[in-house]
């Protein structure tokens, strides 16, 4: 597992939810559970994927079956710059709606939303069912709002909270933003 700043990548994702939400529960790949625990501890809620490399659709939908709260705050555990305000300012967003979603460059960021967990977890499941497997097929099954990207570069001006780790290129990157960050 990717370390930064010598703590696991996902580790850095929990710290930027930590008192935005009540649960935090994590989904993993088939047979990747022991391995997150011992990066995160037993304190959160680990699912895996009921079907392998059905890809993030199955994770949402293993999520939101597990998830107990009326709404669903998503990012995936590659983007440890993530930034609390923005998931903040997503979650305010979705209020009264199915979700919010931002947008940048003019692209969903799908897995940076909120959803409300029953609409949601019902057009996802009927999502995949119809044998489809982007987040973005079951948005027209919901009522979502946009979060655009002037709004969001006001927490985070250099977007960095959408940045997820890919290579070890990366990583390095993100070493370097992380520490001029806590300057």
């Amino acid at each position: 597992m990717a370390l930064l700043d010598g703590t696991p990548l996902v580790n850095h994702v929990i710290h930027a939810m930590n008192g935005l939400v009540d649960e935090i529960v994590l989904s993993v790949a088939k047979g990747r559970t022991v391995e997150y625990r011992e990066a995160v501890g037993d304190e959160l809620t680990i699912v895996e994927d009921s079907r392998p490399h059905v890809g993030p659709l199955e994770g949402l939908v293993s999520t939101f079956r597990a998830a107990r709260g009326d709404y669903v705050l998503v990012a995936p555990c590659d983007t440890p710059l993530l930034r609390a305000k923005v998931c903040e300012t997503v979650l305010r967003k979705a209020l009264d709606r199915d979700g919010a979603v931002p947008v940048i460059n003019g692209y969903y960021e799908p897995l940076h939303a909120a959803y409300r967990r029953e609409p949601g977890l019902r057009a996802f499941e009927d999502t995949l069912r119809k044998g489809k497997g982007k987040i973005t097929d079951a948005y027209s099954r919901m009522v979502l709002a946009k979060v655009e990207e002037a709004t969001l570069r006001k927490v985070d001006p250099g977007l960095e909270s959408f940045w997820n780790m890919n290579t070890e290129r990366d990583l390095h990157e993100a070493e370097k933003r992380l520490k001029s960050r806590n300057r």
